[in-house]
């Protein structure tokens, strides 16, 4: 196992600053309306799991075509249906205790959503298990260990933002 750091403290910190002084700007210059948009979502989302259209919301922007994953693309919209890959559960790959074989799996799965026009993936599921019997168990990429995900859930995000699309870890309990 490598525990090497991408980034440092203090760079981090910066970039975070930046980010939240682009934000704190964007927001002065939007209207309450737009302000809901965010955090409500918006009409129209062609069939994806989730639509922010960005382009109400700050001009110019690009809509967020949102889609649940991580273990294929999950075809909400009626024209990919029968079309998208079933990845083996992310519980593999957490049994593989090999981060190389993480970002190999990330790299496949996210094709497919850079193909049907998704650019928000709501994956990969960091969740411990803590109950074998859960029905949710399989799409966990830590398995029983948060060290094991810790070093998992890396080389997955960076290989899904590798490929312009946002990878949201999600299910934290």
């Amino acid at each position: 196992w490598s525990c090497r750091v991408l980034w440092s403290k203090e760079q981090v910190q910066r970039d975070w600053a930046i980010a939240r002084q682009k934000a704190q700007k964007t927001l002065k210059g939007m209207e309450g309306s737009q302000k809901m948009s965010l955090i409500q979502g918006s009409d129209g989302g062609n069939g994806y799991a989730g639509f922010v259209n960005m382009q109400y919301i700050i001009a110019g922007a690009q809509a967020l075509t949102m889609n649940d994953g991580p273990q294929g693309y999950n075809a909400y919209q009626e024209k990919f249906r029968g079309t998208s890959t079933q990845f083996p559960a992310l519980l593999s790959v957490a049994a593989s205790f090999d981060p190389e074989t993480s970002r190999r799996y990330a790299e496949a799965v996210v094709e497919e959503f850079v193909t049907k026009g998704s650019n928000v993936m709501l994956g990969p599921d960091v969740e411990v298990t803590r109950a074998t019997l859960t029905g949710r168990s399989f799409e966990t990429i830590s398995g029983e260990d948060p060290f094991l995900g810790s070093q998992l859930v890396q080389p997955f995000v960076i290989a899904v933002q590798q490929k312009g699309v946002i990878s949201t870890v999600k299910h934290w309990l």
